[in-house]
């Protein structure tokens, strides 16, 4: 892999730490974890206007045609800012309707996506905890030529602020992936109730929803090995957010250890300050390390993907969990009022902690996946 940035990816940092800094302050998410009903679409759309909504997008239909890494570096602001817009899963849309679609269908979405007039998310978790095809309930069966789908669907990341879900079901004997509209009879989408506002989920129920065949993306029933990839892909978007959150929450602490005095003496001159401190820039480190690798196997190295994930996203787990309960601790009283901005990595963090897997799940898929 590179061990070093491109200019272009240094500029792409650059630019979206210049304007998440100046669009989305702290302030200003804390007001919106208040009332998170809806996102800014105004906001959306001058994103779009950079390009970062069709940032992996195909250049022909409108997006950059950037790689996964390029989009790591994007997504590592945003979670540093604690961003609530849907980049994440707008990027595993592309990518789906990108690997499965055909011309029609690419043509039809992407050039909205890549331009922010749509919002779209994969919709694949259900009740059951298995995370593979088995664990797929809801059902696509043919009438004619149309499909009525029927099932629920959880955690469906941003389904809330979504326009187009892409539903995985099961169809036969294997599992496919429809196009479904927010708007199609049938459809109800219900936000859930979460620890982090900043990264909201809904429930999708599907009572009856019939759609014609041609919003099938692939051949019926041959979805799975290419939506496995997609929540490979899912856990490492995640993770280079978490990683950002990780960091800011570290670099929250260490600037107010740099300024609270104690005895006479900023208490950032404290051995068990400085500690503590290391100790989670060791742990951001190494989970950014792990996610740059991850990210650099999509395109480079697709074998090594789901380990690298699967360690990522469990380092990162650890290394968010600890950065934002010591960014609380290290600010003492304050660290627990509203008005203080170290809760907001904490929620983030107990969320993340348990969204896409926990450590020990992936811990044990990465043991799995190399034969121990």
């Amino acid at each position: 892999m590179d061990f070093g940035f491109t200019p272009e990816q240094d500029e792409l940092r650059s630019q979206a730490r210049r304007f998440l800094d100046q669009q989305l302050p702290l302030d200003r998410i804390l007001a919106w974890t208040s009332d998170p009903a809806s996102i800014d679409r105004g906001l959306w759309k001058r994103m779009a206007d950079l390009g970062w909504t069709g940032l992996t997008a195909p250049e022909r239909h409108g997006g950059l045609g950037l790689g996964a890494v390029d989009l790591i570096v994007l997504l590592e602001e945003m979670g540093r800012s604690l961003c609530p817009l849907p980049l994440a899963s707008v990027d595993i849309a592309v990518a789906a309707l990108t690997a499965l679609g055909n011309e029609a269908q690419q043509s039809a979405w992407l050039p909205k996506i890549a331009a922010g007039d749509v919002i779209a998310t994969l919709a694949v978790f259900e009740s059951s905890d298995v995370p593979t095809a088995d664990g797929i309930a809801t059902t696509a069966i043919a009438r004619g030529n149309d499909v009525v789908i029927d099932g629920a669907k959880l955690f469906v990341p941003d389904g809330q602020h979504a326009d187009l879900l892409l539903v995985a079901v099961r169809e036969g004997q294997g599992t496919s992936l429809f196009a479904v509209p927010v708007e199609t009879p049938g459809v109800t989408v219900t936000p859930l109730v979460v620890v982090d506002a900043t990264k909201p989920a809904a429930e999708v129920r599907l009572g009856g929803a019939m759609l014609p065949a041609s919003a099938r993306l692939g051949s019926a029933g041959t979805a799975w090995p290419v939506l496995a990839r997609l929540l490979d892909r899912q856990i490492i978007t995640h993770v280079a957010e978490m990683v950002g959150s990780a960091d800011a929450a570290l670099q929250m602490a260490v600037a107010y250890a740099r300024v609270r005095q104690q005895f006479g003496s900023p208490i950032g001159r404290f051995q068990g300050v400085k500690h503590r401190c290391a100790e989670m820039l060791c742990d951001v480190e190494s989970a950014r390390s792990l996610v740059y690798y991850a990210a650099w196997a999509i395109d480079q190295a697709p074998a090594e993907a789901a380990s690298y994930a699967a360690m990522a996203k469990a380092a990162a787990s650890e290394a968010l969990d600890q950065a934002g309960e010591e960014c609380i601790q290290i600010h003492g009283a304050i660290g627990y009022t509203w008005e203080c901005h170290a809760h907001l990595f904490y929620k983030r963090g107990r969320q993340s902690h348990i969204w896409l897997g926990a450590p020990d799940e992936h811990y044990e898929r990465v043991m799995a996946l190399q034969g121990l």
